[in-house]
Protein backbone atom coordinates (compact mmCIF):
# COMPACT_ATOMS: atom_id res chain seq x y z
CA UNK A 1 0.00 0.00 0.00
CA UNK A 2 3.01 2.35 0.50
CA UNK A 3 3.34 5.32 -2.26
CA UNK A 4 -0.47 4.07 -3.65
CA UNK A 5 -2.93 5.03 -0.62
CA UNK A 6 -1.75 8.08 1.61
CA UNK A 7 -2.20 7.86 5.27
CA UNK A 8 -4.89 10.20 5.61
CA UNK A 9 -7.26 8.55 3.17
CA UNK A 10 -5.82 5.25 4.95
CA UNK A 11 -6.91 6.50 8.42
CA UNK A 12 -10.24 7.78 6.88
CA UNK A 13 -11.29 4.27 5.87
CA UNK A 14 -10.30 2.84 9.19
CA UNK A 15 -13.23 4.90 10.60
CA UNK A 16 -15.57 3.72 8.03
CA UNK A 17 -18.47 1.36 8.94
CA UNK A 18 -18.32 -0.91 6.13
CA UNK A 19 -15.94 -3.27 5.38
CA UNK A 20 -13.70 -2.44 3.00
CA UNK A 21 -10.61 -4.52 1.37
CA UNK A 22 -8.66 -2.55 -1.55
CA UNK A 23 -6.55 -5.03 -3.99
CA UNK A 24 -4.56 -4.23 -6.57
CA UNK A 25 -4.69 -5.14 -10.43
CA UNK A 26 -3.52 -8.69 -9.80
CA UNK A 27 -6.54 -8.92 -6.96
CA UNK A 28 -3.94 -9.11 -4.15
CA UNK A 29 -4.99 -7.24 -0.73
CA UNK A 30 -2.94 -3.38 -0.35
CA UNK A 31 -5.22 -2.93 2.33
CA UNK A 32 -8.03 -3.93 4.83
CA UNK A 33 -9.74 -1.71 7.56
CA UNK A 34 -10.27 -2.94 10.81
CA UNK A 35 -13.86 -3.61 10.05
CA UNK A 36 -13.06 -5.88 7.59
CA UNK A 37 -10.58 -7.76 9.42
CA UNK A 38 -13.12 -8.01 12.52
CA UNK A 39 -15.91 -9.51 10.68
CA UNK A 40 -13.94 -12.26 8.57
CA UNK A 41 -12.04 -13.13 12.18
CA UNK A 42 -15.59 -13.87 13.58
CA UNK A 43 -16.55 -15.94 10.84
CA UNK A 44 -12.91 -17.81 10.56
CA UNK A 45 -11.52 -16.90 7.80
CA UNK A 46 -8.37 -16.42 7.08
CA UNK A 47 -6.97 -13.25 5.86
CA UNK A 48 -5.64 -14.29 2.08
CA UNK A 49 -9.51 -16.07 2.22
CA UNK A 50 -9.67 -14.79 -2.10
CA UNK A 51 -6.78 -17.92 -2.42
CA UNK A 52 -9.91 -20.39 -1.34
CA UNK A 53 -12.60 -18.48 -3.30
CA UNK A 54 -14.49 -20.78 -6.20
CA UNK A 55 -11.88 -21.04 -8.13
CA UNK A 56 -13.38 -23.69 -9.77
CA UNK A 57 -15.84 -21.22 -11.10
CA UNK A 58 -13.49 -18.34 -11.34
CA UNK A 59 -15.84 -16.18 -10.25
CA UNK A 60 -13.21 -14.06 -8.23
CA UNK A 61 -10.89 -13.55 -11.15
CA UNK A 62 -13.93 -12.67 -13.41
CA UNK A 63 -14.77 -9.70 -10.88
CA UNK A 64 -11.63 -8.42 -10.70
CA UNK A 65 -11.50 -8.74 -15.02
CA UNK A 66 -15.09 -7.02 -15.18
CA UNK A 67 -14.22 -4.17 -12.13
CA UNK A 68 -11.31 -3.05 -14.18
CA UNK A 69 -13.10 -3.13 -17.96
CA UNK A 70 -16.33 -1.46 -16.58
CA UNK A 71 -15.30 0.53 -13.21
CA UNK A 72 -18.08 -0.81 -11.08
CA UNK A 73 -19.16 -4.45 -10.74
CA UNK A 74 -20.36 -7.19 -7.70
CA UNK A 75 -20.55 -10.92 -7.53
CA UNK A 76 -20.80 -13.31 -4.65
CA UNK A 77 -18.53 -15.89 -4.29
CA UNK A 78 -18.24 -18.95 -1.58
CA UNK A 79 -15.08 -19.05 0.59
CA UNK A 80 -13.84 -21.86 2.85
CA UNK A 81 -13.45 -21.45 7.02
CA UNK A 82 -10.83 -23.14 8.82
CA UNK A 83 -13.71 -24.93 9.86
CA UNK A 84 -14.53 -26.85 6.34
CA UNK A 85 -17.77 -24.77 6.09
CA UNK A 86 -18.70 -23.02 3.11
CA UNK A 87 -19.62 -18.91 3.49
CA UNK A 88 -20.96 -16.55 0.40
CA UNK A 89 -19.52 -13.30 0.46
CA UNK A 90 -20.82 -10.31 -1.25
CA UNK A 91 -18.30 -7.81 -2.74
CA UNK A 92 -18.81 -4.33 -4.13
CA UNK A 93 -16.09 -2.92 -6.24
CA UNK A 94 -14.94 0.42 -7.93
CA UNK A 95 -11.67 0.84 -9.85
CA UNK A 96 -9.57 3.78 -9.42
CA UNK A 97 -7.67 3.81 -12.67
CA UNK A 98 -5.20 6.73 -11.96
CA UNK A 99 -4.01 4.22 -8.77
CA UNK A 100 -4.67 0.80 -10.37
CA UNK A 101 -6.43 0.05 -7.13
CA UNK A 102 -9.67 -1.58 -6.98
CA UNK A 103 -11.99 -0.29 -3.70
CA UNK A 104 -14.38 -2.55 -2.74
CA UNK A 105 -16.94 -3.40 -0.19
CA UNK A 106 -18.01 -6.67 1.27
CA UNK A 107 -20.61 -8.14 3.30
CA UNK A 108 -20.49 -12.15 5.07
CA UNK A 109 -23.84 -13.58 4.90
CA UNK A 110 -25.08 -12.50 8.61
CA UNK A 111 -26.61 -16.55 8.97
CA UNK A 112 -23.32 -17.88 8.53
CA UNK A 113 -21.06 -15.66 10.69
CA UNK A 114 -20.37 -18.43 13.54
CA UNK A 115 -19.66 -16.89 16.84
CA UNK A 116 -17.24 -18.27 19.68
CA UNK A 117 -20.75 -19.54 21.26
CA UNK A 118 -21.80 -20.81 18.21
CA UNK A 119 -18.75 -22.69 17.41
CA UNK A 120 -18.62 -24.57 20.66
CA UNK A 121 -21.94 -25.74 20.58
CA UNK A 122 -21.30 -27.14 17.07
CA UNK A 123 -18.30 -28.93 17.96
CA UNK A 124 -19.88 -29.60 21.19
CA UNK A 125 -22.85 -31.72 18.88
CA UNK A 126 -20.36 -33.31 16.32
CA UNK A 127 -18.65 -34.74 19.56
CA UNK A 128 -21.92 -36.21 20.47
CA UNK A 129 -22.85 -37.69 17.54
CA UNK A 130 -19.26 -38.93 16.82
CA UNK A 131 -19.56 -40.67 20.44
CA UNK A 132 -22.27 -42.78 19.27
CA UNK A 133 -22.59 -46.88 18.24
CA UNK A 134 -24.45 -46.23 15.20
CA UNK A 135 -23.86 -44.05 11.99
CA UNK A 136 -25.95 -40.25 12.13
CA UNK A 137 -26.13 -38.25 8.84
CA UNK A 138 -28.48 -35.16 9.56
CA UNK A 139 -29.52 -33.88 5.54
CA UNK A 140 -31.39 -30.55 5.33
CA UNK A 141 -35.18 -30.74 3.65
CA UNK A 142 -33.67 -29.55 0.36
CA UNK A 143 -32.17 -32.92 0.45
CA UNK A 144 -28.09 -32.14 0.85
CA UNK A 145 -26.45 -33.94 3.39
CA UNK A 146 -25.05 -31.10 6.62
CA UNK A 147 -23.34 -33.48 9.12
CA UNK A 148 -21.56 -36.73 9.05
CA UNK A 149 -20.54 -38.76 12.00
CA UNK A 150 -17.22 -41.01 12.47
CA UNK A 151 -19.32 -44.06 12.47
CA UNK A 152 -21.52 -43.11 9.23
CA UNK A 153 -18.47 -42.42 7.17
CA UNK A 154 -16.97 -46.16 8.77
CA UNK A 155 -20.28 -48.09 7.49
CA UNK A 156 -20.31 -46.08 4.22
CA UNK A 157 -16.33 -45.95 3.39
CA UNK A 158 -16.09 -42.70 2.64
CA UNK A 159 -14.88 -39.32 3.94
CA UNK A 160 -16.67 -36.40 5.27
CA UNK A 161 -15.23 -33.93 2.31
CA UNK A 162 -17.23 -36.78 -0.13
CA UNK A 163 -20.59 -36.34 0.95
CA UNK A 164 -21.25 -33.04 2.91
CA UNK A 165 -23.21 -30.60 0.79
CA UNK A 166 -24.13 -33.42 -1.28
CA UNK A 167 -27.16 -34.77 -2.53
CA UNK A 168 -28.53 -37.08 -0.09
CA UNK A 169 -29.21 -39.65 -2.66
CA UNK A 170 -25.42 -40.15 -3.15
CA UNK A 171 -25.40 -41.97 0.10
CA UNK A 172 -27.59 -45.09 -2.12
CA UNK A 173 -25.00 -44.88 -5.28
CA UNK A 174 -23.07 -48.30 -4.67
CA UNK A 175 -25.81 -49.99 -2.58
CA UNK A 176 -27.81 -52.84 -3.74
CA UNK A 177 -31.69 -52.91 -2.72
CA UNK A 178 -35.13 -53.44 -4.59
CA UNK A 179 -36.66 -49.93 -6.55
CA UNK A 180 -39.71 -50.16 -4.88
CA UNK A 181 -38.72 -50.16 -1.61
CA UNK A 182 -36.77 -46.95 -1.91
CA UNK A 183 -39.78 -45.70 -3.64
CA UNK A 184 -42.00 -46.44 -0.29
CA UNK A 185 -38.50 -44.83 1.60
CA UNK A 186 -38.89 -41.88 0.03
CA UNK A 187 -42.48 -41.73 0.38
CA UNK A 188 -42.32 -42.03 4.10
CA UNK A 189 -39.86 -39.58 4.69
CA UNK A 190 -41.99 -37.01 2.53
CA UNK A 191 -45.48 -37.97 5.20
CA UNK A 192 -43.08 -37.32 7.91
CA UNK A 193 -43.34 -41.19 9.11
CA UNK A 194 -40.41 -43.01 10.02
CA UNK A 195 -38.87 -44.77 7.04
CA UNK A 196 -36.58 -47.91 7.08
CA UNK A 197 -34.54 -49.14 4.48
CA UNK A 198 -32.74 -52.34 4.08
CA UNK A 199 -29.45 -52.44 1.46
CA UNK A 200 -26.36 -54.64 0.85
CA UNK A 201 -23.02 -53.06 -0.09
CA UNK A 202 -19.33 -54.43 -1.44
CA UNK A 203 -16.64 -52.89 0.84
CA UNK A 204 -13.08 -51.92 -0.35
CA UNK A 205 -11.75 -55.20 0.58
CA UNK A 206 -14.41 -56.92 -1.06
CA UNK A 207 -16.27 -57.83 2.05
CA UNK A 208 -20.37 -57.72 1.94
CA UNK A 209 -22.07 -55.44 4.52
CA UNK A 210 -25.64 -54.99 5.01
CA UNK A 211 -26.86 -51.89 6.41
CA UNK A 212 -30.41 -50.58 7.72
CA UNK A 213 -31.05 -46.82 6.95
CA UNK A 214 -33.55 -45.44 9.49
CA UNK A 215 -34.62 -41.49 8.58
CA UNK A 216 -37.24 -39.24 10.04
CA UNK A 217 -37.86 -35.69 9.73
CA UNK A 218 -37.45 -33.86 12.83
CA UNK A 219 -38.94 -30.66 13.07
CA UNK A 220 -38.05 -29.14 15.88
CA UNK A 221 -34.17 -28.99 14.01
CA UNK A 222 -35.89 -28.62 10.52
CA UNK A 223 -33.55 -32.15 9.90
CA UNK A 224 -34.07 -35.33 8.34
CA UNK A 225 -32.38 -37.17 10.98
CA UNK A 226 -31.01 -40.67 9.41
CA UNK A 227 -29.23 -43.35 11.86
CA UNK A 228 -27.43 -46.33 9.88
CA UNK A 229 -27.14 -49.54 11.31
CA UNK A 230 -24.21 -52.25 11.09
CA UNK A 231 -26.64 -55.26 10.57
CA UNK A 232 -23.81 -57.73 8.77
CA UNK A 233 -23.75 -60.31 11.39
CA UNK A 234 -27.24 -60.51 12.31
CA UNK A 235 -27.57 -61.58 8.20
CA UNK A 236 -24.42 -63.79 8.73
CA UNK A 237 -25.84 -65.29 11.87
CA UNK A 238 -29.49 -65.64 9.87
CA UNK A 239 -27.73 -67.37 6.72
CA UNK A 240 -26.24 -69.69 9.32
CA UNK A 241 -29.49 -70.62 11.00
CA UNK A 242 -31.16 -70.99 7.01
CA UNK A 243 -28.01 -73.14 6.32
CA UNK A 244 -28.52 -75.21 9.37
CA UNK A 245 -32.45 -75.34 9.08
CA UNK A 246 -31.29 -77.45 5.54
CA UNK A 247 -29.04 -79.91 6.54
CA UNK A 248 -31.81 -80.96 9.50
CA UNK A 249 -34.05 -80.80 7.11
CA UNK A 250 -32.17 -83.55 4.83
CA UNK A 251 -31.30 -85.31 8.08
CA UNK A 252 -35.19 -85.53 9.08
CA UNK A 253 -36.16 -87.23 5.41
CA UNK A 254 -32.84 -88.80 4.19
CA UNK A 255 -33.01 -91.85 6.08
CA UNK A 256 -37.24 -92.85 4.88
CA UNK A 257 -36.11 -91.98 1.21
CA UNK A 258 -32.72 -93.92 1.63
CA UNK A 259 -34.88 -96.74 2.72
CA UNK A 260 -37.46 -96.21 -0.18
CA UNK A 261 -34.78 -96.23 -2.93
CA UNK A 262 -32.95 -98.65 -1.64
CA UNK A 263 -35.91 -101.57 -1.63
CA UNK A 264 -36.04 -101.10 -5.47
CA UNK A 265 -32.94 -100.81 -6.03
CA UNK A 266 -32.33 -104.54 -4.18
CA UNK A 267 -34.59 -105.89 -6.31
CA UNK A 268 -32.67 -104.85 -10.05
CA UNK A 269 -29.32 -105.61 -8.96
CA UNK A 270 -31.22 -109.32 -8.59
CA UNK A 271 -32.71 -109.32 -11.41
CA UNK A 272 -29.37 -107.85 -13.26
CA UNK A 273 -27.49 -111.04 -11.56
CA UNK A 274 -30.32 -113.31 -13.20
CA UNK A 275 -30.62 -111.92 -16.74
CA UNK A 276 -26.27 -112.22 -16.63
CA UNK A 277 -26.58 -116.04 -15.82
CA UNK A 278 -28.65 -116.12 -18.98
CA UNK A 279 -26.69 -114.47 -21.83
CA UNK A 280 -23.25 -114.69 -23.87
CA UNK A 281 -20.25 -112.90 -22.09
CA UNK A 282 -20.04 -110.49 -25.13
CA UNK A 283 -23.47 -108.83 -23.78
CA UNK A 284 -21.95 -108.97 -20.15
CA UNK A 285 -19.86 -105.51 -20.75
CA UNK A 286 -23.43 -103.25 -20.63
CA UNK A 287 -24.75 -105.08 -17.35
CA UNK A 288 -21.56 -104.30 -15.95
CA UNK A 289 -22.33 -100.58 -16.42
CA UNK A 290 -25.59 -100.69 -15.67
CA UNK A 291 -24.25 -102.46 -12.23
CA UNK A 292 -21.31 -99.70 -11.40
CA UNK A 293 -23.97 -97.30 -11.64
CA UNK A 294 -26.63 -99.03 -9.29
CA UNK A 295 -22.99 -99.50 -6.54
CA UNK A 296 -22.18 -95.29 -7.14
CA UNK A 297 -26.08 -94.64 -6.28
CA UNK A 298 -25.53 -97.13 -3.24
CA UNK A 299 -22.54 -95.36 -2.40
CA UNK A 300 -24.53 -91.76 -2.56
CA UNK A 301 -26.79 -93.34 -0.33
CA UNK A 302 -24.31 -94.44 2.46
CA UNK A 303 -22.87 -90.82 2.31
CA UNK A 304 -26.10 -89.49 2.77
CA UNK A 305 -26.72 -92.44 5.60
CA UNK A 306 -23.47 -91.42 7.29
CA UNK A 307 -24.66 -87.82 8.13
CA UNK A 308 -27.95 -88.24 8.37
CA UNK A 309 -28.32 -91.27 11.05
CA UNK A 310 -27.66 -90.38 15.17
CA UNK A 311 -24.21 -90.82 15.93
CA UNK A 312 -23.00 -92.88 18.79
CA UNK A 313 -20.20 -90.80 20.04
CA UNK A 314 -17.09 -92.99 21.66
CA UNK A 315 -14.81 -90.83 23.39
CA UNK A 316 -11.51 -92.01 24.16
CA UNK A 317 -7.96 -90.46 24.94
CA UNK A 318 -6.67 -91.26 21.68
CA UNK A 319 -2.92 -90.12 19.46
CA UNK A 320 -3.69 -88.50 16.58
CA UNK A 321 0.04 -89.44 15.19
CA UNK A 322 -1.14 -92.87 14.62
CA UNK A 323 -4.59 -92.28 13.99
CA UNK A 324 -3.27 -90.73 10.43
CA UNK A 325 -0.58 -93.21 9.85
CA UNK A 326 -3.68 -95.91 9.76
CA UNK A 327 -5.74 -93.17 7.63
CA UNK A 328 -2.79 -93.00 4.86
CA UNK A 329 -1.75 -96.80 5.06
CA UNK A 330 -5.53 -97.31 3.65
CA UNK A 331 -5.50 -94.61 1.17
CA UNK A 332 -1.76 -95.69 -0.11
CA UNK A 333 -3.31 -98.14 -2.88
CA UNK A 334 -5.41 -95.34 -4.02
CA UNK A 335 -3.04 -92.84 -4.27
CA UNK A 336 -0.59 -95.69 -6.08
CA UNK A 337 -2.91 -95.62 -8.97
CA UNK A 338 -2.08 -91.65 -9.90
CA UNK A 339 1.78 -92.24 -8.81
CA UNK A 340 1.02 -90.08 -5.99
CA UNK A 341 2.83 -89.86 -2.79
CA UNK A 342 1.66 -89.01 0.35
CA UNK A 343 4.25 -87.43 2.67
CA UNK A 344 3.82 -87.72 6.35
CA UNK A 345 5.14 -84.23 8.59
CA UNK A 346 4.95 -84.38 12.43
CA UNK A 347 7.37 -83.83 15.27
CA UNK A 348 8.46 -86.89 17.06
CA UNK A 349 9.23 -85.50 19.95
CA UNK A 350 5.64 -84.05 20.56
CA UNK A 351 2.87 -85.61 22.07
CA UNK A 352 -0.71 -85.72 19.65
CA UNK A 353 -3.21 -86.93 22.34
CA UNK A 354 -6.73 -85.72 22.70
CA UNK A 355 -10.44 -87.03 23.66
CA UNK A 356 -12.12 -87.73 20.50
CA UNK A 357 -13.87 -90.68 18.66
CA UNK A 358 -11.26 -92.47 16.31
CA UNK A 359 -14.06 -94.66 14.00
CA UNK A 360 -15.20 -90.58 12.84
CA UNK A 361 -11.73 -89.20 12.55
CA UNK A 362 -10.60 -91.89 10.51
CA UNK A 363 -13.53 -91.46 8.14
CA UNK A 364 -12.91 -87.55 7.98
CA UNK A 365 -9.58 -87.84 7.34
CA UNK A 366 -9.60 -90.57 4.87
CA UNK A 367 -12.35 -88.40 2.81
CA UNK A 368 -9.91 -85.50 2.57
CA UNK A 369 -7.36 -87.94 1.58
CA UNK A 370 -9.70 -89.16 -1.05
CA UNK A 371 -10.60 -85.29 -2.08
CA UNK A 372 -6.90 -84.89 -2.92
CA UNK A 373 -5.80 -87.68 -4.29
CA UNK A 374 -8.96 -87.15 -6.76
CA UNK A 375 -7.71 -83.43 -7.25
CA UNK A 376 -3.80 -84.32 -8.30
CA UNK A 377 -2.79 -85.47 -11.41
CA UNK A 378 -0.12 -88.24 -11.86
CA UNK A 379 3.06 -87.69 -10.44
CA UNK A 380 2.29 -85.73 -7.43
CA UNK A 381 2.44 -85.26 -4.14
CA UNK A 382 -0.14 -84.79 -0.78
CA UNK A 383 1.88 -83.41 2.11
CA UNK A 384 -0.04 -84.22 6.04
CA UNK A 385 0.92 -82.51 8.81
CA UNK A 386 0.55 -82.37 12.63
CA UNK A 387 1.44 -79.49 14.72
CA UNK A 388 0.70 -78.15 17.64
CA UNK A 389 -0.03 -74.47 16.75
CA UNK A 390 -0.44 -72.94 20.41
CA UNK A 391 0.09 -74.71 23.80
CA UNK A 392 -4.02 -76.07 23.96
CA UNK A 393 -4.65 -76.81 20.00
CA UNK A 394 -3.90 -79.06 17.51
CA UNK A 395 -3.52 -78.36 13.49
CA UNK A 396 -3.71 -81.14 10.87
CA UNK A 397 -2.92 -79.96 7.20
CA UNK A 398 -3.87 -81.49 4.49
CA UNK A 399 -2.03 -80.41 1.29
CA UNK A 400 -2.32 -81.18 -1.98
CA UNK A 401 -0.96 -79.35 -5.48
CA UNK A 402 -4.26 -80.38 -7.22
CA UNK A 403 -6.43 -78.37 -9.71
CA UNK A 404 -7.48 -75.95 -6.27
CA UNK A 405 -10.60 -74.04 -5.86
CA UNK A 406 -11.46 -70.42 -6.59
CA UNK A 407 -13.66 -67.94 -4.32
CA UNK A 408 -16.81 -69.68 -5.28
CA UNK A 409 -16.07 -72.79 -5.06
CA UNK A 410 -14.64 -72.28 -1.30
CA UNK A 411 -17.58 -70.27 -0.15
CA UNK A 412 -20.04 -73.21 -1.13
CA UNK A 413 -17.94 -75.85 -0.56
CA UNK A 414 -19.49 -77.20 2.56
CA UNK A 415 -22.80 -76.54 1.13
CA UNK A 416 -24.79 -79.75 0.54
CA UNK A 417 -24.23 -81.47 -2.72
CA UNK A 418 -22.23 -78.83 -3.88
CA UNK A 419 -19.35 -80.41 -5.93
CA UNK A 420 -16.87 -79.76 -8.80
CA UNK A 421 -15.86 -83.42 -9.09
CA UNK A 422 -18.11 -85.32 -11.90
CA UNK A 423 -19.74 -88.14 -10.49
CA UNK A 424 -19.39 -86.30 -6.92
CA UNK A 425 -22.28 -86.48 -4.48
CA UNK A 426 -21.09 -83.44 -2.33
CA UNK A 427 -21.05 -85.04 0.89
CA UNK A 428 -17.77 -85.22 1.51
CA UNK A 429 -16.96 -82.16 3.02
CA UNK A 430 -20.40 -82.00 5.26
CA UNK A 431 -19.18 -84.80 6.56
CA UNK A 432 -15.88 -83.70 7.52
CA UNK A 433 -17.57 -80.25 8.54
CA UNK A 434 -20.24 -82.77 11.15
CA UNK A 435 -16.88 -84.66 12.49
CA UNK A 436 -15.00 -81.28 13.24
CA UNK A 437 -17.51 -79.80 14.92
CA UNK A 438 -18.28 -82.82 17.18
CA UNK A 439 -14.59 -82.50 18.35
CA UNK A 440 -14.68 -78.72 19.24
CA UNK A 441 -12.77 -77.98 15.95
CA UNK A 442 -12.45 -75.11 13.12
CA UNK A 443 -12.21 -76.21 9.61
CA UNK A 444 -10.21 -73.37 7.22
CA UNK A 445 -10.01 -73.67 3.38
CA UNK A 446 -6.94 -72.69 1.78
CA UNK A 447 -7.16 -72.41 -2.27
CA UNK A 448 -5.69 -71.40 -5.66
CA UNK A 449 -6.97 -72.45 -8.95
CA UNK A 450 -4.44 -73.90 -10.47
CA UNK A 451 -2.39 -74.49 -7.63
CA UNK A 452 -3.58 -76.64 -4.85
CA UNK A 453 -5.72 -76.58 -1.34
CA UNK A 454 -4.85 -76.41 1.58
CA UNK A 455 -7.51 -77.84 4.46
CA UNK A 456 -6.56 -76.81 8.20
CA UNK A 457 -8.32 -78.37 11.17
CA UNK A 458 -7.86 -76.76 14.78
CA UNK A 459 -8.76 -79.24 17.36
CA UNK A 460 -9.27 -76.86 20.33
CA UNK A 461 -8.00 -79.04 23.40
CA UNK A 462 -8.86 -76.82 26.03
CA UNK A 463 -12.29 -77.74 26.89
CA UNK A 464 -11.47 -81.26 27.10
CA UNK A 465 -8.78 -80.38 30.06
CA UNK A 466 -11.07 -78.58 31.42
CA UNK A 467 -13.67 -81.29 31.01
CA UNK A 468 -10.92 -83.90 32.78
CA UNK A 469 -10.17 -81.53 35.39
CA UNK A 470 -13.72 -81.27 36.74
CA UNK A 471 -14.40 -85.27 36.41
CA UNK A 472 -10.98 -85.89 38.43
CA UNK A 473 -12.08 -83.32 41.20
CA UNK A 474 -15.78 -85.43 40.93
CA UNK A 475 -13.96 -88.47 41.42
CA UNK A 476 -11.78 -86.92 44.70
CA UNK A 477 -14.85 -85.64 46.53
CA UNK A 478 -16.49 -88.80 45.54
CA UNK A 479 -13.94 -90.61 47.47
CA UNK A 480 -13.40 -87.95 50.70
CA UNK A 481 -17.26 -88.35 50.83
CA UNK A 482 -17.23 -92.24 51.32
CA UNK A 483 -14.30 -91.97 53.72
CA UNK A 484 -16.43 -89.83 55.64
CA UNK A 485 -18.96 -92.18 55.57
CA UNK A 486 -17.50 -94.79 56.92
Amino acid sequence: MEGQLSTMVGELFQQSNEQIIIFNRQGKIEFMNNKADEMLRSAHIPSYFWDSADKLSGEFERFIGTVTKNETSSTTFSVVNKYHQKMPIKIWGYYLEHKQLIFTRIQLNPSNVISFEEKNETMAFQNLINGMAQGVILTMLNGKILSVNAMALHLLDRKAVQIENRSYDYLFEDCQYESSVIVQYYKKISNREMASIFVKREAADGKIVYLNFISKVDDNLGLLVTTIIDQTEEMMLLKKIEHQQSLSFIGQNIASIAHEIRNPMTSIQGFIQMIKSSLNEQEHPYFQIVESELQRMDDLLADLLNIAKPKKQVFNNLDMRELVEQAIQLMQPTAMTTNAMIVFEYDEEAEYTMNGDSSRLKQMIINLLKNAIESIEENNYIVVSLLHRKKNCIQLSIKDTGKGMDAVDIQNALNPFYTTKEGGSGLGLLLVQSVVKEHNGTLNIESELGVGSNFLIDFNLRNEIEYLSTAHAYKISEAKLSLLSK
